[in-house]
């Protein structure tokens, strides 16, 4: 036991010193080599509208978002992305989506041989979606019965300022985590809800939403170094370490339960 505990803490060793001493591959259009770019995908964990009312507190749903984007490195630590972005929010009985185009830029800060890389961004996002969403529907759980009654004006046109960090997994590879604030200019929604029981609810926003995202970036031209395969073979040491450990319980517990 002692002997294998050794072993995966050499393991843990091997998977991260060679991330901890490698170059980030920030790439910068200062690095040498050429110009790099990047490209990346992003999932919405959290998604929320920010409410100017709620006053029955109604649940809200998770909400979703998803984008993908191309990034360019320039100089002095700065960058440009475009790509394709879809946004839905969720108000709990009803919701409302944008879908279009995103044009931005990012500043990153930390040297570029440091493994997380944090920045600042803004974008812009144009919807091409509909404009406007109105529509009445109706829902029943339990004996009750509630119709929503939905006004919403999508902007045509948002800014979306974030910050994120790069966790750079291997040279070429970075894990993103970033977090966004949608404003949706000339954008609002309305939505009111009557139960059968009487009682009712009423939500409102002016276009406002905010998110946290997780994603990967890969990196072009591709680069894997020497620690890149240590750090492969550290890791897939982790993972065999874990299997082993999980037919040792098993064993275990077949012998103690026959």
């Amino acid at each position: 036991m002692r002997a294998k505990r050794k072993r995966w803490i050499w393991s843990c060793f091997w998977a991260l010193c060679p991330l901890g001493g490698l170059q980030a591959q920030f790439c910068t259009g200062d690095d040498e080599g050429g110009a790099r770019w990047g490209l990346e995908y992003t999932g919405g964990v959290m998604v929320k509208p920010l409410l100017q009312e709620n006053p029955q507190q109604v649940s809200m749903g998770r909400g979703q978002w998803e984008s993908v984007r191309g990034e360019y490195f320039l100089p002095k630590k700065w960058s440009i992305q475009a790509g394709y972005y879809r946004t839905t929010l969720d108000y709990g009985h009803t919701n409302r989506t944008m879908e279009g185009i995103s044009i931005g830029a990012k500043r990153y800060f930390a040297p570029n041989d440091w493994l997380v890389q944090p920045y600042v961004g803004a974008a812009w996002q144009f919807n091409w979606s509909g404009r406007r969403e109105e529509n009445t529907s109706g829902s029943e759980s339990s004996g009750q019965s509630v119709v929503v009654r939905q006004n919403t004006v999508n902007s045509r046109v948002a800014f979306v300022p974030s910050v994120g960090i790069d966790v750079y997994v291997f040279s070429s590879v970075a894990l993103v985590v970033r977090y966004d604030l949608g404003i949706g200019i000339d954008s609002r929604t309305r939505i009111e809800g009557t139960v059968n029981d009487g009682t009712g609810f009423r939500i409102k926003d002016k276009g406002l939403y905010h998110g946290l995202s997780l994603g990967v970036r890969l990196t072009f031209p591709m680069h894997f170094s020497e620690r890149d395969l240590q750090s492969v073979g550290g890791i897939g040491g982790l993972l065999l370490d874990l299997w082993e450990d999980s037919l040792d319980r098993k064993l275990q517990e077949r012998m103690l339960y026959p």
